[in-house]
């Protein structure tokens, strides 16, 4: 007889929309529900039963037609873009179903939309809990939406409605179709919207029954469980009395003290389970420091796994489970070789990615997809990282980009002696915007070097009485008047060139360039004052025709009085047009 489990179901969305109070009044509502026994909290977890779904829910199962079959809900208690990205398996997430919780008076936020995201690319199926309607205007709270909503008067209906289907409109245009729950006829066609308040618990109910119903219907042939265990490691945590312990979600199979434990990572090893631990009943897992011991456990649970040399492993890794050590070397063989496949290392133009476990690289790679990739590794950032992308030949491809890696201050300084770039987060989907910031950066960067390869546009005024030598080469006072003026310049006057800009000086000193107000000493070969050039004689840059439109495409660089000495230049070479072909 096929074994179901309970759908594993995590919870993202914006900060401040209401993710961990609507959690914690989930909790809450099924500990009211049943004076005992009713929830039951493991490491990280938090599980509702069927009873207690049954007891919760009531007649609201019978009104959407579900008959549970499944043991019941299992909730992560870590919610958020970190937690979600690490708790995955090779090809998706552990996560069954998701809640993107949404408030109804803010609408979509940008973690709200990389929540969704991270969701579509993960393939993960979601239903969106529109929050916090106990602050509509008016509203009365109640414990059933269903029922309540029916109660209020027609200008917070009206309100609610307004609002309600504001979110609806928004998530539209994110490609979703998306309705209220009870509106829909077909759930293969349309995301189901619960609205809900976390403060009340007022559509709990609904959302625990569309999350049984929806988990029935469409996930059952990934819930049906085999004998392997397999599971992902939470959090690495010291424990008094046990030392290095793993915090662990169990998607399948079963675990049983003395088995031997496969973990994946950076660095692969084979250890045997001495004890399997979960918190007193009832208890908070996160302050919790009493455990009690049991025998075995059975998918889906989270659960403390005590054994020998845990001390490196890392959050995310994956772990299998075997009765023999002949078994567990197989297992570790095949994780490593989904690790090889993940990996990626070729000898070709492109960025260095790291991430921390296998699951979270898959994440980066498939984030990055639309870029070209150089290698893709599990482990910490290394000096060979930096000196890989370094190697780069585009200046936009010499950055190493992790995710939940770690960086020394050494390695820090050693990327900056490189011209190498560093991005380093806990959210992919940061990583992507942090990149195209850099990106965007660095490009205007190029432009502005480029701009300054070019003859740039100068406007100067001969000084009356400044003439300290008539030629070979002229020597004479100036005030610059608009632009910027370098050495090597060619000098025109009415449109005809009349001669090179050698030197600069300011005081006495040689300066590289001289702008708008600098009164400078300025040695120009080729004119003879009197002849070619006369004191109070206003000349310009000779600015090459193909600088002129690499100028123009490069217009937001140039200061105001840089584009308007420009234009002067422009124009006087169109009456020299004949001339110069302008």
């Amino acid at each position: 007889m096929e074994q179901l489990r309970q759908p594993i179901i995590t919870v993202l969305g914006h900060v401040d929309h209401g993710k961990t109070t609507l959690l914690d009044k989930i909790r809450q509502t099924a500990v009211a529900a049943k004076e005992a026994g009713g929830i039951t909290q493991a490491i990280g977890t938090t599980e509702i039963p069927a009873f207690t779904i049954k007891e919760i829910c009531g007649a609201l199962l019978d009104k959407f037609k579900i008959e549970i079959t499944i043991p019941g809900l299992l909730f992560i208690d870590t919610p958020g873009h970190e937690a979600f990205v690490t708790l995955r398996k090779r090809g998706g997430s552990i996560a069954d179903l998701a809640i993107v919780v949404v408030d109804i008076a803010e609408g979509l936020m940008p973690q709200t939309i990389e929540s969704i995201e991270i969701l579509r690319q993960a393939k993960v199926p979601f239903v969106v809990a529109i929050n916090k309607i106990d602050r509509l205007e008016g509203w009365n709270p109640g414990k059933y939406f269903l029922e309540n909503y029916e109660q209020q008067s027609d200008d917070v209906k009206g309100r609610f409605e307004e609002k309600f289907y504001r979110v609806i409109e928004q998530l539209s245009m994110h490609g979703l179709t998306i309705e209220r729950f009870d509106r829909i006829s077909d759930f293969t066609k349309n995301i189901a919207a619960i609205p809900v308040s976390a403060k009340t618990g007022e559509g709990v109910a609904e959302l625990l029954a569309m999350l049984t119903g929806l988990s029935q219907q469409f996930l059952r042939q990934k819930l049906i469980t085999t004998q392997e265990g397999k599971g992902i490691i939470l959090e690495v945590k010291e424990v008094t009395g046990l030392g290095t312990t793993i915090d662990a979600i169990i998607y399948d199979g079963v675990v049983a003290k003395n088995d031997f434990l496969a973990i994946g990572g950076k660095i692969p090893r084979i250890t045997k389970i001495r004890a399997l631990l979960v918190p007193e009943p009832m208890r908070d897992i996160r302050v919790e420091k009493k455990f009690r011991s049991i025998e075995d456990c059975r998918a889906a649970i989270g659960v403390k796994i005590s054994a020998p040399g845990l001390d490196d492993v890392i959050a995310g890794s994956p772990l299998r489970t075997a009765k023999t050590l002949e078994e567990a070397e197989k297992l570790l063989d095949s994780i490593e070789q989904e690790q090889e496949e993940v990996e990626i290392k070729a000898e070709t133009e492109g960025l260095i990615l790291k991430a921390d476990t296998i699951g979270s690289l898959e994440a980066l790679i498939n984030i990055f997809r639309d870029y070209p990739i150089r290698e893709a590794t599990i482990g910490q950032m290394t000096k060979t990282d930096i000196i890989k992308a370094e190697a780069n030949n585009d200046i936009l491809h010499k950055a190493v980009i992790g995710f939940n890696t770690k960086i020394s201050e050494e390695m820090e300084k050693f990327a900056r002696d490189k011209n190498v770039k560093i991005l380093e987060s806990n959210i992919v989907y940061r990583l992507l915007e942090d990149y195209a910031k850099w990106t965007e950066a660095e490009k205007e960067e190029i432009k502005k070097k480029e701009l300054d390869s070019l003859v740039r546009p100068a406007k100067i005024k001969i000084l009356p009485g400044c003439v300290f030598r008539a030629s070979n080469p002229a020597i004479v006072g100036c005030e610059v008047l608009g632009g910027i003026i370098k050495p090597d310049y060619k000098i025109m006057k009415d449109g005809k060139e009349i001669g090179e800009v050698k030197q600069i000086q300011i005081q006495g000193k040689n300066v590289d360039e001289a702008k708008i107000g600098d009164k400078v000493a300025i040695s120009i070969i080729g004119p003879t004052v009197g002849r070619q050039i006369d004191e109070s004689d206003v000349l310009y840059t000779d600015v090459p025709g193909g600088d002129y439109k690499k100028m123009m495409q490069l217009e937001k660089f140039l200061t105001e009085h840089e584009k308007s000495v420009l234009e002067e230049i422009a124009e006087i070479k169109r009456k020299k047009e004949h001339m110069y072909g302008f």
